[in-house]
Parts: C-alpha cells; structure tokens; sequence
C-alpha cells in the first residue's frame, strides 16, 4: 500500500513539472498564467512554422548563454576571498567564455559558421546523453540488487538516452531539429495545460 502510494506520489510529481516554473514565474495570477501560457504555446508553434530560424535563434541564445557563463564564473572567482578560491572555477570561467566567443564570431561570420555552430551544441547534447544512459545502465544492477522500486525504468531510460546519444552524435543537425521539434510540443502541451488551469481559477490555489 505505502509503495503504490509513493509510486502515485511520483507520477503527480512528474506531472506537476511539466508547468511548475511556469506557475512559480504567476505568482498564482490568474493574468500572468494566461499571458505566459500563450506565450509558451505561441514559441512552441513559431517553432514548427519556422524551425530554421528558430533552431538558429536558440542556438544563438545557448551560445551566448555559454559566454554570459564564463563570465559569471571569472566574475565569482574575482569576488571570492584568497583563501577560498578555486582554480578550476577561473580555468572553467575561462573555457566557457573563449568557447562562446569563439563559436558566436564563426557563427556571424558565414552560414558555415552557423552550421559548426549547430553542431557543436549537439555533440554536446549528444555526449551528456550517451553519458546519462551509460550511467543509468552501469546503475541499474546496484538498484536491481537492492530491491528498489522501478529499476527496470532506470535501465530503459538509460537505454533510450544510450540510443538519443549516438543517433545526435552520428546526425548533429538532424539531431538539434528534432530536440527543437519535442521542446515545441513541450511548450504547446504545457502552454495549453497552463491556460485551462488559469482560466479555471486552480493556478491561484496552488502557490
């Protein structure tokens, strides 16, 4: 009985995920929750009438992202007491700053430079995929022994991260559009499901 409560727990949980940022960002607003939803349903169909651009405007964003981070980290570093700076945070800084700069000129420079662009970014996607899943599978025979709950669902998502992995690897471009094609039904499906709980009044009640 306590583990098909908990096991009904998870799935309420994972649920409520999907919108929980979203809702954070309300404020329980009623207002707010519409605006977002149609927001987050409006990128979500740009995305499928538009996936070129789109694809590229992400991957101008995460590149920036990468840039903006790097130098969060030199800023931290700076900031931080003598005696407890790390190195590797200013080396990590450091990297993350070159790579975003360097990745963001070449993809200014030419439509070659927007293709590298593109494709970087999903080596990475693909190589921290292929480095879940051999995680979640070399993990699977520790839960398998320990007798806990939903170890088979460990090792089948580690199996599908293994397979997402290689296949991104294998086809970056191919790979970045049909991440960009599932985030649009994300946010179609978590735009729609925000709106009908703004426009029912539950939003306000689960602050």
């Amino acid at each position: 009985m306590e583990n098909e409560n908990n096991r009904n727990e998870q799935r309420t949980t994972r649920r409520s995920g999907m919108n929980g940022m979203a809702r954070k960002m309300t404020g329980g607003n009623k207002t707010a929750g519409i605006v977002i939803a149609i927001c987050m349903v409006a990128v979500g169909i740009l995305i499928f009438c538009a996936p070129l651009i789109m694809g590229l405007g992400i991957a101008y964003l995460v590149t920036i992202g990468f840039a903006a981070y790097g130098i969060f980290e030199i800023i931290a570093y700076v900031r931080t007491p003598a005696d407890y700076r790390n190195g590797w945070t200013v080396a990590n800084g450091i990297i993350f700053t070159l790579l975003g700069i360097m990745i963001l000129a070449e993809a200014l420079g030419g439509q070659y430079g927007k293709i590298n662009m593109i494709s970087t970014f999903s080596f990475i996607i693909g190589f921290f995929a292929l480095f879940g899943g051999i995680t979640q599978v070399s993990s699977y025979g520790a839960f398998k022994k320990a007798g806990e709950p939903g170890a088979g669902w460990i090792l089948a998502s580690g199996i599908i991260n293994l397979v997402l992995g290689i296949l991104i690897i294998c086809a970056p471009i191919a790979g970045w559009f049909t991440m960009e094609w599932i985030f649009a039904i994300y946010l179609i499906a978590g735009g729609v499901a925000l709106f009908a709980e703004a426009c029912s009044g539950k939003l306000a009640h689960k602050k």
